[in-house]
């Protein structure tokens, strides 16, 4: 497979065709309220999606399903540690061992202004990361526009569902706020062959509050505050469900345009989130032993960034620092009335970060730009439980303080631009990031996909990646093609290696394994775009991608290597009618990484097609909406679903939307 990825990006760097790198260091960014075709397409306010939905359409995202909610984010195969999460400017972090709550479940569509997917240089801006950061920016009100407002409703037939949503937003020259708010609440879905998949249901609701006040052109001072609650929370391919899940996020903003000083936009934030998670399997039949596992993230940030702009040079300094808390633990409930069996899972789990950031981008000529970024890191963890410590030395692990970590990332990357139309970028990175939370002192943590327990290593060294990528693209005309390449090459890879004198401690699990640096690993990446615009009422895009990898130590590939896929979409206005025609085709998982416990899927095929009509009122927009997704009843297993748990089958989704 390794040879086919060369041979094909051999092929491509003798070819006459180059690539747009839609943004110096590989920033794509969707602008939420339009159906997306690449960075341009036909507006269609489509807020009922779920954060799940939006980032499963993203061509250079995956996502891990454990059930019909709370999807994981991946980033070229890369997730957890491996990437960053920023919400607004914040660090945020999962309150459950199990990933059962990305930092991305708690967010709302309505809520967001953009939605980032950054690499190289402009990833390390929010945290180190080798795969890549997700940047969720919320919305804020737009000053001097008087009274807005919206509201949707739409129901979806395969899980009698509800998605609806609602915003207000008022302002004047100096003020303004924003509120937005969405009620989610789904039954069990059905998969392609009419099976209920049981535990798939969810419910949640958020209600997000911005404001801005802007004294004068100089001064800006923004607020945020977000709730957002899920309960009954089903998830099919792990013994647990979730009973609640609830995020409070809030952060205070400022920025100064200060053009005749030195730095001509200085930036600040201080923040703060708190999430709990409890998780219970009351609902289980065939349980031989009821448990309940709660945990509880907190983090607290601030950061300040100073921008500058010269002839040749723009240039960034940002520094940040987060203190962010972990707690979860585990009490099994004997069976037959005898004790209870008592674990902490996260003991008190405390990380102090502080980080500095600096970039470069240096106009060598008109045509050619240089840039380079070095962001250093300092983090401190120390599990601050008497109990927990006590529970590492039956591990032989004595923990007598905090362990620290010197990380960061340095990236350089060159953006030639050939003409009006084509353009090119190549740059290379090194990065080393620390470990996890989990990774460091998990203690014991089931793995339903491998169905291992997993214990954390507090001696665990960094992992480092060393990576090339090349970008090279047209667009002119209507014309848009894009092809990306990425390399990355890593050492003291983590992952959990089998531990044969050590006993599982939850029923049913196969062992133990313990976090351990394996050596090198390697992973490749491919992805393409072509897009036509054939008319001004009728668009044409097709997108492909693909990874591969090694394990050296598990003569295994990574999980999450993404197989062949392909997206087609075709999108034409008729009038005030807009029409979206979607094909997906996904080759399945035929290598998985079954030493960690991935398993072989199908291939498969997929069409959704979507309708929306806009009526002109005298006062605001009506707009009728009407989908057809899985229009053939597909029984398909997507490739990063744990446990092989099937898809949704077909839904049609009906709705109805008005805004002023």
């Amino acid at each position: 497979m390794q040879n086919v990825f060369l041979i094909m990006v051999l092929l491509f760097l003798g070819s006459t065709f180059s690539i747009n790198s839609m943004a110096q260091d590989t920033l794509k960014t969707m602008y939420l309220g339009e159906v997306l075709i690449q960075s341009d397409t036909i507006s269609n306010n489509d807020y009922q999606l779920t954060i799940d939905q939006l980032m499963s359409q993203q061509a250079d995202l995956n996502v891990v399903k454990r059930g019909g909610f709370a999807w994981e984010p991946i980033i070229n195969g890369y997730t957890d540690g491996q990437i960053t999460v920023s919400v607004d400017g914040m660090r945020v972090f999962y309150a459950c061992t199990d990933k059962m709550d990305p930092a991305t479940s708690y967010l709302e569509p309505i809520n967001l202004s953009t939605f980032k997917i950054a690499k190289s240089s402009e990833a390390q801006r929010y945290g180190t990361s080798i795969g890549g950061t997700l940047q969720a920016e919320m919305k804020y009100p737009t000053l001097n526009k008087g009274t807005s407002a919206g509201i949707q409703s739409y129901y979806s037939s395969n899980t009698n569902g509800y998605d609806g949503n609602v915003f207000v937003e008022q302002s004047s020259e100096k003020f303004g706020f924003r509120y937005s708010g969405a009620l989610r609440k789904h039954g069990i879905y059905t998969d392609g062959h009419g099976q209920e998949v049981e535990f798939t249901q969810f419910q949640k609701q958020n209600h997000t509050l911005t404001t801005v006040y802007k004294p004068n052109h100089q001064h800006e001072l923004t607020g945020l505050f977000m709730f957002d609650e899920g309960k009954d929370i089903g998830y099919p391919a792990l013994p647990m469900d979730v009973s609640s899940a609830t995020a409070y996020m809030g952060n205070i903003g400022y920025k100064n345009h200060v053009s005749d000083r030195t730095f001509e936009l200085l930036q600040a934030k201080v923040y703060f989130n708190s999430i709990e998670h409890i998780m219970d399997d009351t609902k289980r039949e065939n349980v031989a032993m009821h448990m309940d596992m709660p945990g509880k993230s907190t983090t607290f940030g601030a950061w300040f960034q100073a921008d500058r702009n010269t002839a040749l040079h723009h240039q960034e300094i940002r520094v940040e620092g987060f203190s962010n808390l972990l707690f979860a633990d585990m009490r099994m409930y004997s069976p037959i009335g005898g004790q209870d069996m008592y674990l902490m899972t996260w003991g008190d789990i405390h990380r102090y970060n502080a980080s500095a950031f600096i970039l470069d981008q240096w106009q060598l000529d008109p045509r050619l730009t240089w840039t380079n970024s070095l962001r250093m890191e300092y983090n401190s963890t120390n599990l601050t439980s008497d109990f927990a410590r006590k529970q590492f030395e039956t591990l032989n692990s004595y923990i007598d303080g905090a362990k620290s970590h010197l990380t960061g990332n340095f990236s350089s990357s060159f953006h030639y631009q050939l003409n009006d139309a084509w353009s090119s970028d190549f740059g290379v990175g090194f990065t080393h990031r620390a470990p996890t939370a989990s990774e460091m002192y998990g203690y014991y943590l089931f793995n339903a996909r491998d169905r291992f327990d997993y214990v954390g290593n507090p001696d665990i060294d960094t992992e480092k990646a060393f990576e090339f990528n090349f970008n090279i693209g047209y667009e002119k005309e209507g014309w848009k093609f894009v092809f990306n390449a990425r390399k990355v090459f890593l050492d003291d890879y983590i992952v959990g290696v089998i531990q044969e004198d050590l006993d599982a401690s939850t029923p049913g699990a196969l062992g133990v394994k313990k976090y351990e640096n394996v050596g090198k690993a390697n992973t490749s990446h491919l992805s393409m775009l072509l897009g036509k615009e054939i008319s001004n009422w009728l668009y044409y895009q097709i997108n492909f991608r693909m990874d591969n990898g090694f394990i050296d130590a598990l003569h295994s590939p990574p999980a999450y290597m993404s197989p062949l896929t392909i997206d087609q979409r075709v999108a034409f206005n008729i009038k005030k009618i807009q029409v979206g025609i979607n094909y997906k085709y996904c080759d399945g998982m035929s290598t998985p990484a079954d030493v960690l416990g991935e398993q072989k899927t199908s291939a498969y095929h997929l069409f959704d097609l979507n309708v929306d009509y806009g009526i002109s009122l005298r006062k605001g927009i009506l707009n009728l909406s009407a989908k057809a997704e899985n229009i053939f009843d597909t029984y398909y297993i997507d490739p990063f679903a744990w446990n092989n748990i099937p898809n949704i089958g077909r839904n049609f989704k009906v709705g109805v939307g008005y805004s002023f």
